[in-house]
Formats: structure tokens, C-alpha cells, sequence
């Protein structure tokens, strides 16, 4: 009977790991999987063992991706409907930091004042390729906007290095880096990995072989690792570097950048947060309300970089805004989504309209479902929350309307 007791304590711990809401890790553990999980191993003799045994002069095996292509593969786990760890769901309820790419199959259009409007489903955030989930490149841009990486060759593994060989530095072919995905500092003496397997200096680029070469490191951000719904108090906290990270493929938008594209904000370690933005950002609760203070004016429509290279000064749960002395500083994620939006520019609210009331999708567009509306904004109903009136959240910071 106590045998029989410890076998089903056993049990309940086992399904737990793998059950509860919110706890992520049993493939990745924030770095490498096993092979099988992505690869159909074919012509390995039954008594090889290829993951250990590297000195043997046998024909390896083939591998061949579970999936048409690798952007099918990865989301052979990461378009589980019901899963935290999906970026990919059938009604845009994925709330990640990053996005759902539900979204790159949503086209939008409406008529206003005898015209027709139309938000592109390819204009809603990084159209990667894969096949097997009806995601194709995109059809308006032939390469990356203030780059050159092109359009399709753009994958999951573009951005995110699946077999966990980067550090935050450059990349090391022989050393599986410590588990990272979410920002955690690494055991002493242990390699670093990089937040979310975010490529590092030298990645390739997934399946594009040459062309583009990353030249800035992996960003310094930090995630809880408990439900990855994005909220104001469960959000990513950014550190640093995530602009310039950015840049590897849009390097003509970088604040500084030679040839930079003209006209866009500036973004970066040089697009700093004067005092007065920030005490803006801080006081700013809506349009007509600026009775905010600086402990809970984080909004996650609109993050912010606080300038550190340690992700173990960053909480994920804070709810303050940015700090006076100038060491925050905008970035490319402070108006865009990494993934993909319901908005233009994957937005991560539409740039197109004056006030948010009038956001598309809404109620009555062509190509629009009942939640839509809803999803677009993370849940939140924008009209309840901020009043009809609300205006552009450019406002957050720049204090105009």
C-alpha cells in the first residue's frame, strides 16, 4: 500500500509538469530539443546512438523535418490551440508579447464616406513560411523594409535559433548554452543562452544560408515563465539591445543608422527618454485624464527599454513607468509587435485612425469574426477603459490630445 501511495504521488507530480496551465518546458527547457521532436531520423543503424557518439565514421542519417518546411515544423507544437506556448490559434486569442499570427490570414475591408478601405492580411506583421498552416510570403515586400533579407526565405527559424547553439555574444557550434528562453541569468561558469532563442552575432538566419549575417547581439529582456498572456502586470520587461537586434534585418531603421529610412521614429540605445517624456508617459492615464503616477503607469500597449544589461534587475509583474534620469529609452517594440498584430505595421494599435473607437477590425468589416474587435487588443475593451474619446496612444508619451 505505501508503494502503491508513492507510485501515484509519482503520477499526480508527472501530469502536473506537464498539465498546469501556464508551465512551459518539456521540450525546450529553454534551449535545444531532442532531435525527434522536429526530425524524421532515417538510415541510422539501430545500435547508433547519433546524439552521443561523434566519433563514429558511419554515414550519419538523414533528417528530415517533421513538417513541409521549418516554419511548418515549429508550429507543429506552437499552433496547439489551447497551449500558452501557441503563437498560431483559429480566432486571434493567442495573447503573446509577440503576437498571433492568426492575424497574417485576416484581410479587413470597410467603406467610410463613399470610400473602401482595406487592411491586408500581409500587412499585419512578419509573413513567415509555412506551408502546411496556409502562411505564404508576403506579396507586397520583396525583402526586409530598411534591409535586405528576403521576404522568402523568412521562417520561424530566421529569428530564433532552434538548436540553442547561440550565446549572447556570437555563436558556439559545440556547446549547448544554458536554458534562457525567458531571460533567466545563467549558473556561474555556465554559457549564457538568449531570450526566447533569439539568434546572436553571427546567426544565419535559419534556412537563409548567406546574405545576412547577424551583427548585434540577442537582446537582454526577461519573461515569467507562468502564463504568457501578455497583461500591464504580466508583460515582457525589456532591457536592452532589443532595437538594435532588430537591426540585423532592418538595420535602416536603427536611431543613428548611415542611410537610415527617413521619417520613422527613432529607436535604439540613442533614442533615449528625456524627463519630460517620461513624466509624460507617467501622469498620462488617457485622453483628458493625466492624473497617472509613475508606480503604475506601465501600459503594455506601449513598453519600454530600461537600459540594463543584467536581466536580473527586471520584473516582468512591474507596474512602473520609466524613471526620470533619461536611461530608458523607445524601441522598436514600443509600437510594433515581433510576431504579428490585427493592425498595419503590426501595430500594436492602428496607426491609421484618430481615435480607437475607430480601430479596425470592427464590427461590420468584410473578413471580420465576431471577436475580432476584441482580440485585436488583447482583450481589452478599449472604449470601456479608456472612453470613446480615447485618442492615438502616440499620446502615451507625447502628451497631444
Amino acid at each position: 500500500m505505501k508503494r502503491l501511495k508513492i507510485s501515484l504521488v509519482a503520477i499526480i507530480v508527472l501530469l502536473s509538469t506537464f498539465l498546469l496551465s501556464g508551465i512551459t518546458c518539456a521540450f525546450h527547457e529553454g534551449g535545444e530539443g531532442y532531435c525527434e521532436g522536429c526530425h524524421t531520423i532515417l538510415g541510422s543503424p539501430s545500435n547508433q546512438d547519433w546524439s552521443t557518439d561523434e566519433s563514429s565514421s558511419a554515414v550519419p542519417p538523414t533528417l528530415i523535418l517533421k513538417g513541409s518546411d521549418p516554419s511548418s515544423t515549429c508550429l507543429r507544437c506552437h499552433a496547439e490551440r489551447s497551449a500558452d506556448h501557441s503563437v498560431l490559434s483559429n480566432d486571434g486569442s493567442r495573447f503573446t508579447p509577440g503576437g498571433d499570427f492568426y492575424w497574417l490570414q485576416k484581410t479587413f475591408s470597410w467603406s467610410m464616406e463613399g470610400l473602401s478601405y482595406q487592411s491586408r492580411a500581409d500587412s499585419h506583421g512578419h509573413n513567415i513560411v509555412a506551408l502546411d498552416y496556409g502562411l505564404n510570403p508576403d506579396g507586397r515586400l520583396s525583402q526586409a523594409p530598411g534591409g535586405s533579407y528576403p521576404s522568402a526565405a523568412l521562417g520561424c527559424t530566421s529569428c530564433h535559433d532552434p538548436h540553442a547553439k547561440t550565446t549572447g555574444n556570437g555563436v558556439d557550434l559545440g556547446t549547448t548554452m544554458a536554458p534562457s528562453s525567458y531571460g533567466e541569468e545563467p549558473s556561474t561558469g555556465t554559457p549564457p543562452g538568449t531570450f526566447r532563442l533569439l539568434g546572436g552575432v553571427g546567426y544565419a538566419g535559419g534556412q537563409l544560408r548567406s546574405g545576412v549575417a547577424f551583427r548585434s547581439a540577442a537582446p537582454i529582456a526577461k519573461a515569467s515563465s507562468f502564463g504568457w498572456a501578455e497583461t500591464d502586470y504580466n508583460h515582457t520587461a525589456y532591457g536592452s539591445g532589443m532595437s538594435e537586434w532588430c537591426a540585423n534585418c532592418h538595420g535602416g531603421f536603427l536611431n543613428g543608422s548611415t542611410g537610415g529610412v527617413a521619417g520613422k521614429h527613432p529607436a535604439g540605445k540613442g533614442a533615449k527618454i528625456p524627463a519630460e517624456i517620461s513624466n509624460n508617459y507617467n501622469s498620462y492615464v488617457g485622453t483628458g485624464d493625466v492624473s497617472g503616477s509613475q508606480t503604475s503607469a506601465y501600459l503594455a500597449l506601449v513598453p519600454f527599454e530600461v537600459d540594463t544589461a543584467s536581466a536580473s534587475l527586471l520584473d516582468p509583474s512591474s507596474s512602473s513607468g520609466p524613471g526620470s534620469g533619461g536611461d530608458a529609452n523607445v524601441m522598436c517594440l514600443t509600437c510594433h509587435r515581433a510576431h504579428a498584430s490585427a493592425f498595419p505595421s503590426m501595430g500594436r494599435w492602428d496607426f491609421e485612425t484618430s481615435l480607437m473607437a475607430e480601430s479596425h477590425p470592427k464590427a461590420g468589416d468584410g473578413g471580420a469574426s465576431g471577436t475580432d474587435a476584441l482580440h485585436s487588443y488583447y482583450g481589452r475593451n478599449m472604449i470601456a477603459e479608456f472612453g470613446e474619446k480615447q485618442r492615438q496612444l502616440c499620446n502615451k508619451c507625447h502628451l497631444k490630445d
